[in-house]
């Protein structure tokens, strides 16, 4: 069933103290346009600045998610954006007047409901969604972390944590149906901590924010009532703090049974809400965390733009490959006689891509290099790896088809074998760096499964003077 995109129907706010920061934020909810995705806005700073809130300005994972655009950051963003996304919205501005997102009581449950005050408002144009046609592996051998998304016709989760604790264990969890089970089954879950955790952050001074109202912390020592004491002055209560049969500081009661792993589904939800569009895959995370969610949305993003570039230049639908020659004719400003790539094979965005040549007898040069004793130039199979890695390299530019590679340096060229009429080159190019708009390149060409040539080259995207 074909679904529109959703927004806001008004603005709405709420107010509260930042985890990790400890400042008091008021946070604003905002309509936004179709097709516009998820923003933070800074608007205690001048001009009010705007982060865009996807995988590429995620700068640090490391007790949550943080987000930057230059100097501008926003703070611990994951429980924010799980809302948004967990109640099914595609597009939305958070403004805050600071540094961090408030964290309430630890779950996602206070912006939901914030969220549902302001109403939810259908827009017109169709949802899009990333469909998961293969199986996709996250897998860490040291931390026993697994994370791996299957086909499924809907967007589907199920997740499990292996603790060596008693009050934790091992929980399972499952969420069928975002849309029905979300707001009831999972917003309310709140984040956990170790005890040793949490008196190690305060007492370097981070984690600022937060008491036992803010999350559940979970007792991983032995302790006595002098012990006891010493934490009620850490946290700041005016009560005598308790430790029960549940293995929760001050014996604070459990809204689920399981609600550790249940808030594992709400981060996790957040985390994939920086892949800017909503999945339909069924995910099936073991011992996983912010790193693994945020490491398997950056290969989620790279399928996501790779589908994308193809749908807009690639007409015919029933290819195996990514473009063929007419696709290329419409990203790369070479035409005959120095086009010199048929297909692309593999496009993997910004990271690499993969190319081929039909070499045939009716090439122009071969008119000239040799008579009779045909070779294909040099210097024109380095021109072949240029032009497959500028199909790499324009999808890193807002405007492909106006815009050109110039390459500017080649170093550790190599010739190992030449190339004639008949064969097919295979050329493969993968992505070294990308800066301020200079990149370098590490290209291979083969003809079978003999290497023919190979180079680092090094170019820059300038915009067709027109």
């Amino acid at each position: 069933m074909l679904k529109n995109q959703r927004t806001i129907a008004q603005e709405v706010a709420l107010e509260g103290i930042g985890l990790h920061t400890g400042v008091t934020t008021q946070m604003t909810f905002k309509p936004a346009p179709a097709g516009s995705g998820y923003w933070f806005e800074r608007s205690d700073l001048d001009s009010a600045p705007r982060i865009k809130a996807d995988i590429d300005h995620v700068i640090d994972i490391s007790r949550g998610t943080t987000i930057a655009q230059g100097d501008v950051k926003v703070h611990t963003v994951e429980h924010v954006l799980s809302a948004i996304a967990g109640l099914g919205i595609d597009n939305c501005v958070v403004a805050l007047d600071n540094v961090e997102p408030p964290v309430i009581d630890g779950s996602s449950k206070p912006f939901v409901d914030a969220l549902l005050k302001g109403g939810i408002k259908e827009q017109d144009a169709p949802k899009e969604y990333l469909e998961i046609n293969k199986t996709l592996i996250y897998h860490n051998e040291e931390k026993g972390i697994d994370l791996v998304i299957v086909p499924s016709d809907e967007f589907r989760i199920t997740y499990m944590v292996d603790y060596r604790n008693p009050a934790l264990g091992t929980q399972y969890t499952s969420m069928y149906t975002l849309e029905d089970e979300y707001a009831s089954e999972f917003a309310e879950a709140r984040t956990f901590a170790f005890l040793s955790e949490i008196e190690q952050l305060k007492k370097q001074g981070l984690i600022k924010g937060a008491s036992l109202d803010t999350g559940l912390v979970i007792v991983d020592r032995d302790l006595d009532g002098t012990g006891l004491k010493r934490l009620k002055d850490l946290f700041e209560v005016d009560h005598p703090l308790k430790l029960g049969e549940s293995g929760i500081l001050d014996d604070r009661e459990l809204r689920f049974y399981n609600e550790p792993v249940r808030h594992k589904v709400v981060d996790l939800i957040g985390d994939f809400a920086l892949l800017g569009i909503p999945i339909r895959g069924h995910v099936m995370a073991a011992r996983a965390g912010h790193e693994a969610h945020v490491e398997m949305v950056r290969k989620m993003r790279k399928i996501y733009q790779q589908r994308k570039l193809t749908k807009k230049y690639q007409r015919s639908t029933t290819t195996t490959y990514v473009f063929d020659v007419e696709a290329i004719q419409r990203l790369l400003p070479h035409r005959y006689p120095f086009l010199l790539v048929d297909r692309i094979l593999e496009l993997v965005p910004g990271e690499l891509v993969s190319g081929m040549k039909n070499v045939t007898v009716n090439e122009p040069f071969f008119q000239g290099h040799f008579p009779g004793h045909p070779v294909m130039p040099g210097v024109l199979v380095i021109e072949a790896m240029g032009q497959v890695g500028g199909v790499l390299l324009l999808n890193e530019s807002a405007n492909p088809e106006n815009s050109v590679v110039y390459f500017t340096r080649l170093e550790n060229v190599r010739f190992k074998r030449m190339v004639v009429p008949g064969d097919t080159l295979f050329i493969r190019v993968e992505l070294v760096y990308f800066r301020r708009g200079v990149c370098k390149m590490q290209g291979r060409a083969f003809v079978d499964d003999d290497l023919a040539a190979q180079a680092e080259l090094q170019a820059v995207i300038r915009e067709q003077e027109t």
